[in-house]
């Protein structure tokens, strides 16, 4: 399969970024969610290609679960493969296939005829090497079980197409099934990518690409085996009929490989021509200048010319990180395409930001790359990394915050201060921690942190709950042994909020492929800070959004029931305002 991501990947662009009054720092106004807008969806032909590998992927996968029933049995197989069939060679389900491999094919040979360079990402070029190999393993197979059938009324079931394929072609056979699944795989899997569910399930989705070729080698190896041992098999096939079958793989082989080499002749041709057709110059930051072809995109003639830029949709218009700005020269530019004006407006992006990807300058441009130039030489230690590029999903966002923390500490030692506050941030972090939050950061005598980011949200409002009642142990022990040098009490604040959020690994570009960094930013922030100062204004520990204790599933009694107008907001926020947890209760969903 052709198609890929992003994933996640949409960092935003420095224009996106609100600005916060308050100490929780920038946060990313993410406004209406739709699910239909998390990705680019790309043009029709992307579309299509797409879809027709998802058809064929799920006939491999049908063929390859029949595959692995031969671990049982040879006779599970083969009843298995009644219904495999009755599918997939019903008129319907064969008309499908047929124009499902013919549209992926000629799809894939018309977007590698149309590439200015093979420069190209490693993942890119291991997808494309892999498809263009998959015709050589399988026109012979295709030959044998739909055209000697066709022709000669051959029926490929599976005691038949085990006893031509063992012992001879099995090398050959397994080497086809492992290049046709990893090729699936690298496209299902940069497709995939910038669904949250999907970084949710990773493990679940790498353990089962990986069983799925070893069950399917093993069944069909396994099936054939025993087999051979148990039935003395009469082949259907006569010399005849299997000549006739080797002409035709010589001729279809000619054929897919002829489209092959024009394709990539037409590559070599287009790059010889442009040598000499370099009449527009793209400037780059530094006053980097290079020569370049008209019809090219932006982003092929950085590749051609060596020039770092981030790209991890493969230039499909399915991600933003190629986005630069068009400091000259954008004025020229035809208008953006229906793929890269959803992609925009989904990033909120200005007239002059445009994606690289998708832009083919016939003039003069100068431009500004929106993941710095510099950064992208490094790009490569993160590309594994979700969060280097932003996963959206729902969360929980707490503050805690030390009331009047300027009072307690006036006139006072400042070892004594310092021994307090750290005292304070390691038994609240720890309380956090120990109920499956993530510390985000500390901010001053402040702490932020999120919860939720490898389960759900309803788990993370659990969690949350029960950190906070840990966190007021934790201010009570402080106000008992805070000894008679501290006159006020210890009195701490948290405000919890669940809303959805980009998590992403900020400054992580310079941390010399270092994982850190990892931030919460979104509306979800700022509400959460603003309901941490809410406690001043109802004398309470803790200030919770109704939307936290509905998606727990908790009660709280003895809780105060507001509704306080949040900035940027029409519709109020609902709020329980608590003095004590002994109220709580969460059920059995967690432990406190």
């Amino acid at each position: 399969m052709q198609e890929e991501v992003p994933g996640t990947g949409r960092p935003h662009p420095p224009e996106t970024a609100a600005k916060s009054s308050d100490r929780a720092g920038p946060a990313l106004k993410t406004g209406k969610k739709s699910r239909d807008m998390m990705v680019g969806r790309g043009n029709w032909r992307q579309r299509l290609r797409l879809w027709s590998g998802l058809v064929l992927f799920t006939f491999c996968l049908s063929h390859f679960s029949n595959h692995a029933l031969g671990i049982i049995s040879f006779e599970a197989m083969d009843k298995a493969s009644i219904w495999h069939y009755w599918v997939w060679r019903s008129l319907p389900g064969e008309t499908l296939l047929i124009l499902a491999a013919l549209t992926h094919v000629l799809l894939a040979l018309w977007r590698t005829s149309k590439r200015r360079t093979l420069k190209i990402s490693r993942w890119e070029f291991l997808q494309l090497a892999l498809g263009l190999y998959i015709p050589w393993l399988l026109i012979p197979h295709v030959t044998m079980t739909m055209g000697v059938a066709q022709e000669f009324g051959f029926l490929p079931v599976y005691e038949q197409m085990l006893t031509l394929l063992w012992p001879n072609a099995a090398v050959n056979q397994s080497i086809l099934l492992l290049v046709v699944w990893i090729h699936a795989m690298i496209g299902l899997h940069f497709f995939l990518r910038l669904y949250p569910l999907y970084q949710r399930l990773k493990p679940l989705a790498a353990g089962f690409a990986f069983a799925m070729p070893v069950l399917a080698i093993w069944g069909w190896i396994e099936g054939a085996r025993r087999l051979a041992l148990s039935r003395d098999v009469t082949l259907r096939v006569t010399p005849e009929q299997q000549l006739w079958a080797s002409e035709v793989v010589v001729q279809f082989r000619a054929v897919v490989f002829g489209l092959i080499a024009v394709s990539l002749l037409a590559i070599l041709i287009r790059y010889l021509l442009g040598l000499k057709a370099r009449s527009l110059t793209v400037v780059y930051p530094g006053g980097l200048t290079v020569k370049a072809q008209p019809g090219a995109t932006l982003l092929e003639i950085s590749r051609m010319n060596d020039i770092p830029l981030a790209s991890v949709c493969g230039g499909r218009a399915r991600c933003s990180t190629c986005r630069v700005k068009m400091i000259s020269g954008g004025e020229n530019l035809p208008r953006p395409a229906p793929p890269e004006t959803a992609v925009l407006a989904r990033i909120g992006a200005s007239n002059d930001i445009r994606l690289a990807c998708q832009v083919r300058p016939e003039n003069n441009v100068e431009v500004q790359p929106l993941v710095p130039v510099k950064a992208s030489t490094i790009l490569s230690e993160h590309l594994k990394d979700a969060y280097y590029w932003g996963v959206e999903q729902d969360v929980v966002v707490m503050f805690v915050d030390l009331r009047n923390f300027t009072g307690i500490t006036e006139s006072q030692l400042a070892y004594d201060v310092v021994y307090l506050l750290n005292s304070y941030l390691d038994q609240a972090s720890t309380a956090i921690r120990d109920e499956g939050g993530y510390v985000d950061k500390f901010i001053g005598d402040g702490i932020m942190a999120i919860f939720g980011m490898e389960s759900s949200a309803d788990i993370g409002a659990r969690q949350a709950l029960a950190a906070c009642r840990r966190i007021e142990a934790v201010m009570k022990s402080l106000d008992k042994e805070k000894g008679p040098q501290f006159r006020d009490p210890i009195r701490l604040g948290v405000g919890l909020h669940l809303g959805s959020a980009i998590l992403g690994r900020i400054g992580a570009a310079g941390s010399e492929g270092k994982r850190d960094g990892l931030t919460a930013l979104g509306d979800v922030v700022n509400t959460a800070s603003r309901l941490e100062t809410e406690n001043k204004n109802h004398g309470s520990f803790l200030v919770v959004s109704k939307a936290v204790v509905d998606a727990a599933g908790a009660r709280i009694d003895g809780a105060e029931e507001a509704e306080i107008k949040v900035r940027g907001k029409e519709i109020p926020l609902q709020i329980l305002a608590v003095k004590s947890l002994d109220g709580l209760h969460l059920g059995d969903a967690v432990s406190a």
